[in-house]
């Protein structure tokens, strides 16, 4: 009689490489994301004593002190600001417009975009500072 010989079958392993992969993927991708979550421009606040915080800040004009203008964190300029607020403010239940200036700011700059943000038909306008 002949014997017959059975086959052993491979031992069945997981291949970890691919999912070393994705999960190297999606730390770069996080570590990536967060740095994206800092404001695009820095500025210096001025201090005051006096004030609330903003929790829910819907539209903001942001100035620099080299004369860079952005509403809410879209790049402008003084002479197109009014009408993309006019635009921003029209879907606003609050009609609140903030204004953050770098320390730095000319005070004619800071006027001309107070200006700009009450014909647009801003209600409030808050002034951005940093808190003591």
């Amino acid at each position: 009689m002949k014997s017959i010989q059975r086959q052993r079958r491979p031992a069945i392993r997981m291949e970890l490489s691919p999912l070393i992969d994705c999960i190297f993927q999606l730390l770069i991708f996080f570590m990536l994301s967060s740095t994206f979550l800092t404001p695009a421009i820095q500025l210096t606040l001025p201090s005051a004593t006096a004030g609330t915080s903003q929790n829910e800040l819907e539209i903001i004009i942001t100035l620099s002190a080299a004369g860079d203008v952005y509403l809410n964190k879209n790049s402008t300029s003084l002479i197109s600001l009014e009408a993309d607020l006019k635009k921003l403010l029209a879907d606003s239940q609050k009609k609140t417009v903030t204004i953050r200036g770098d320390e730095q700011l000319p005070y004619a700059a800071f006027l001309d975009a107070l200006d700009i943000a009450k014909r647009s038909g801003a209600i409030h306008v808050n002034v951005a500072h940093q808190a003591p």
